[in-house]
């Protein structure tokens, strides 16, 4: 891949805790929810933090599904197969991580409430993918998408195919030098989380391929 040209597949993370998990908040600076005030967004699931027996559940389905997969994490560990338990890193933020998940941050008119709906995967078609994209040449950010000729269905995708020809979009600019900075977040599963700041103080939690990418997001945005 060309150093002066890099594509990062991203989407808006998704909680972990028990609390949040496969959950996203959209808030202000004062943590009103903003979601219905995104203009041109699609209406999607109302967020809430589970309670005891909600959490129980999640607790119960993790507990579960680590115990279906052990055969095939002990086959792979013999065949020095990469396959393994996803891992989590250390809680930071427990307001933003286990009491609620923001993945936008932003008071009227600030960058993150321009960022494309298409990131949340909620809200679009299961066959689209987001890219966010680093081009030295002109100095821009661009989020991009297209439609995935390969994926399975919205609960088991494989991903890896090609474009739909056509179907490639760009929806999202923004001059480089409006990125303040970025970290990795590891309260993620294979710590794949990082958190973008832009300059007027709102952000936006997206999600990548896994650690590898997140560090090197994270690094080329610094």
């Amino acid at each position: 891949m060309d150093a002066k040209h890099e594509r990062f597949r991203v989407e808006f993370a998704s909680g972990t805790a028990a609390s949040v998990a496969r959950r996203r908040s959209f808030r202000d600076h004062e943590r009103n929810d903003i979601e219905a005030d995104l203009t041109g967004w699609p209406a999607g699931q109302p967020f809430a933090v589970r309670g005891f027996f909600g959490k129980l559940g999640r607790h119960t389905q993790t507990v579960v599904g680590g115990l279906l997969m052990l055969p095939l994490y002990v086959i792979a560990g013999l065949f020095n197969s990469p396959a393994s338990p996803d891992r989590r890193g250390k809680l930071e933020e427990r307001e933003n991580e286990v009491d609620d998940f923001p993945v936008m941050c932003a008071a009227t008119g600030e960058t993150a409430r321009t960022l494309p709906w298409q990131l949340d995967p909620s809200r679009r078609s299961w066959r689209t993918v987001t890219e966010l994209e680093l081009a030295d040449s002109d100095g821009v950010v661009r989020i991009t998408s297209y439609e995935d000729t390969a994926r399975g269905n919205r609960f088991v995708e494989w991903g890896g195919g090609g474009k739909v020809p056509g179907s490639e979009a760009v929806l999202w600019e923004l001059p480089r030098q409006e990125i303040a900075g970025a970290e990795v977040k590891p309260f993620s599963m294979n710590e794949s989380d990082a958190r973008i700041r832009f300059r007027d103080g709102s952000w936006a939690r997206l999600t990548t391929t896994g650690s590898a990418a997140a560090r090197k997001l994270v690094a080329l945005l610094n």
